[in-house]
This record gives C-alpha cells, structure tokens and sequence, in this order.
C-alpha cells in the first residue's frame, strides 16, 4: 500500500477547496463544528492573548474517523467561532499515524501545546508525548526533542500503549501532565508526569488508580482545582453501569478528592457522571481572565452511526456548549455562560424551531415534549411518577445506535426536577436541570420543521 503523507499546507488547501461541498442541513449555527470533515475530542481549550483558543482531533478528508491532525478555532465570547489554519498535521516520525489529543499552556508569552504521537507498527502500536509551540497562536513548530516522554519512563506496570492524552499544568512553578493509560491489572489509572521547563520530561507517579468496575481504560483527563476542591475528569471506556449512570459505552466522570503531593497520588472522595445524555465525551476544561472553570466536550459517542456521514453531508462531530463548572456542597453545577444566553432566541410551543434556541418550563408536574413530526421526533421531558429527566431517540427516522449491550435510546437522570432549561441548535439538545446541576446532551438528525409540542 501506497503511503499517504500529510501536511499542513495539503490540509489547508483541501478545506479551502472543498468546504463548499458540505451540506449544512443538520450543522449547527452556534455549537462548533469543523469546516470539513471529522471532529472528536477538544484539545488545547485555553485562553492567549484575550481570546480563546479550541483546538480539536481532525480528520478533513473524510466524515470518518482517520489519521488525525489537529484543528484549530478561536472566539472572543465562545460563543462566534473563527475557523484558523490546522494547527497540527501527522508529518514526523514520531507522530506519523496521528497527533492524538492533549492540551495546552502558556509560557513566556509563547502557546506551547502538549499532544500525542501515535505510531503503529508491526507488533501493535506506541504512544509518545510532543512538544509544540507558537509565538502568534497559529503557526506552530514540533521541536527537536520531540518525543519528549515515551513508555521507556514508564513503570512496568502501566501500558506504554495505551499512553495518551496529556492535559498540562502549572504548580509551584513547576509543569506537570496527567496522561491516560491503563494499570497491568486492566483497569484504568491516570500517570502524572513532571517538568522544569516543558521540553525535559520525567515520570512523577501513578496519580491514580482505577477499580475494577471503573473502565479498562482512564482517556483524556483533566485535573484543576474548583471551589475548595481538587478535581480530576477522566473519560472511562467500558465504565460498568450504575443506576441512571453509564449506561452509554463510554462514559466522562467526575472525581472530586484531594492531593497528596509528597506522594504525588489523588485521593478521590466522590465520582459522578458529568453529563446523562447520549452524546457527551472528552470534555476538556480552562479557567479564564474572570476565574471562570469553563468546559467543553465532544457532542458525540464512539462505536455509534453517524447519518451526517451516512448522508454523505462531509462533516460529522460537534462540541456541545461551553459550560460553566461551579461545586456547591461538594456537587456539580453546569451553567449556561451568560454571552449564550444573549445569543438564543426564545421557543414556544406549536412553532418551528430554527437554529440556536432555548426553551424554559418551570416544572410543577411531570410534563413531555416531542420536537419534529408525528412520526419523526425526539421526545424528552420529566416523567414525575419516577422522577426521571429524560430524552428519548426511539422514534427518529434516521435512527441512531451504537455498540451497547442495551439500548441507549432513551437516557434519564434521576432526580426531582424544579425547572428545565433546553437549549436546541440544529441537531442538538441540552437540557441543564434545577440550574445545571444535572445534564444531558444528545444530538439529533431531524428533516423538514421541527414542531415543538407539549403532549402531557
């Protein structure tokens, strides 16, 4: 077979020519999409020079999942986005089979992002960690040291294949990085690396290990600290399921706990799923000039259909919105950012919804919506018998499944609901419950009008 090189140039010149090709019937009007082609994971969600910068895993010529690069945005609210050149293309060695995820930081005024090489061979695959940087936040140099941390450093124990997913941080004047991996003992845990100046890597810990029922898999972490709180996001493949928790394949959760820095190990003390719908993955956060913890994730779910790409429409992925992350009394508030909420126009019922919008009920008593037609249409609402917030895809025509055991065509959380704010965009719905402090996203493929209607 023939090898196929990649560029940034090849990238570039590609969605220039071919981005009026796409079909926009289902593409959001203000949740960001990619130009052309494949989107999945945030990555590099940070703030340079006043404006913010989301990068995110690439792959332009095809509505498939393929070797990725990294593609690049930037916003002043987060809520306009302004397409920018690819920032990261599979050109090295050490990255030859895609720049997989990570993160980004400042220093000295620079954009250094912090990425995974992904590299198969003929005996499975290596994961490595790169370095890049920028003087201007748009053209980016892989520096020559690259790979900057390799399975070598690693502990027997832990996978140097499964090895990714660096999420960079500062403390006490010194860099760290929690990367994903997965533990001999096929559970997922979370390795913390340790450096001076960003380029000279050095393996700190296992920051933590996962139980058994917890994933086989720790992807995409991200650690920060929150309202009196340190905090770890991970993103488990195969997270067992609990209650109204888990249920889809793979699953993002919340540990909230603390550090021990002598050992360098994290202590949780709670573990929620962050987000109860059918399509929510990867999240990524930032905290920006105002103190704001903000966070984004991908508005999709791995091993499921895609009809954007089965309709051949050239595009398939989304991030949901920006949320803002608050903790009261030790729980998880999701808020709708303020900037949002001047942007959406108000829904009322029996009317077609167009673009980006939100509906508000003040819930007395249970109550059920259907979004579409009489026999093409998403249904969600509070069924207050078993006090459940719910969205159900059963009855979409384009029909959407994935590789669950059990079907996640309905998802609910539990919980008595006291008001419901729904924010729609063309193929998507999130519903923020009681102020956000329960969640759930799902995406959506719905022709013609979509009549939104009370039918309890």
């Amino acid at each position: 077979m023939e090898k196929v090189t990649y560029t940034l140039d090849k990238a570039n010149r590609y969605i220039t020519e071919q981005q009026k090709s796409v079909i926009q019937d289902f593409k959001a009007v203000n949740h960001l999409t990619a130009p052309i082609g494949w989107m999945n994971d945030p990555n590099g969600f940070i703030q340079y020079k006043g404006e913010y910068h989301l990068f995110y895993q690439y792959y332009p010529y095809d509505s498939a999942w393929g070797p990725m690069h990294w593609g690049h945005a930037k916003s002043k609210d987060l809520v306009n986005w302004e397409h920018l050149p690819v920032a990261l293309a599979p050109d090295q060695e050490y990255d030859r089979n895609g720049c997989f995820s990570g993160s980004a930081i400042v220093k000295d005024d620079q954009l250094w992002l912090m990425y995974t090489g992904h590299i198969e061979e003929e005996d499975g695959v290596r994961q490595v960690q790169n370095m890049a940087y920028s003087e201007d936040g748009i053209h980016f140099t892989k520096i020559k040291q690259n790979p900057v941390a390799t399975g070598e450093m690693l502990p027997e124990e832990v996978s140097f294949r499964d090895f990714r997913d660096p999420k960079v941080f500062e403390k006490d004047e010194r860099y760290y990085s929690v990367v994903a991996s997965q533990h001999k003992d096929q559970v997922g845990c979370i390795v913390l690396l340790g450096s001076d100046d960003l380029v000279d890597w050095h393996f700190e810990s296992i920051f933590l290990k996962g139980e058994a029922h917890q994933g086989h898999v720790f992807e995409c972490p991200d650690f920060f600290g929150l309202d009196g709180k340190e905090c770890l996001i991970v993103s488990p493949m195969r997270y067992e399921r609990e209650g109204d928790s888990f249920h889809n394949i793979n699953s993002s959760v919340l540990f909230t706990g603390k550090v021990d820095w002598d050992s360098k190990q994290f202590i949780p003390d709670s573990v929620e799923e962050i987000d109860h719908g059918q399509d929510f993955y990867a999240p990524q956060t930032l905290v920006d000039d105002q103190g704001r913890r903000i966070m984004v994730a991908w508005m999709q779910m791995w091993g499921r259909n895609i009809p954007s790409h089965e309709l051949g429409h050239k595009w398939a992925g989304a991030m949901t919105l920006p949320r803002q992350l608050e903790l009261i009394d030790g729980k998880l508030y999701q808020r709708i950012l303020p900037s949002t909420e001047t942007a959406m126009t108000p829904v009322y019922l029996n009317e077609p919804i167009r673009g980006f919008s939100r509906f508000q009920v003040e819930v007395v008593e249970g109550v059920h919506y259907q979004l579409g037609t009489t026999d093409d249409f998403l249904s969600f609402g509070y069924n207050a018998d078993a006090e459940e917030v719910y969205i159900d895809r059963s009855h979409l025509k384009q029909a959407i499944s994935g590789e669950e055991t059990i079907s996640t065509s309905r998802r609910f959380v539990s919980c008595r609901a006291e008001k419901l704010d729904v924010v729609f965009d063309c193929n998507s719905i999130e519903i923020f419950v009681n102020d956000g402090r329960e969640v759930l996203s799902a995406t959506y493929y719905l022709t013609g009008e979509k009549y939104l209607t009370k039918v309890s």
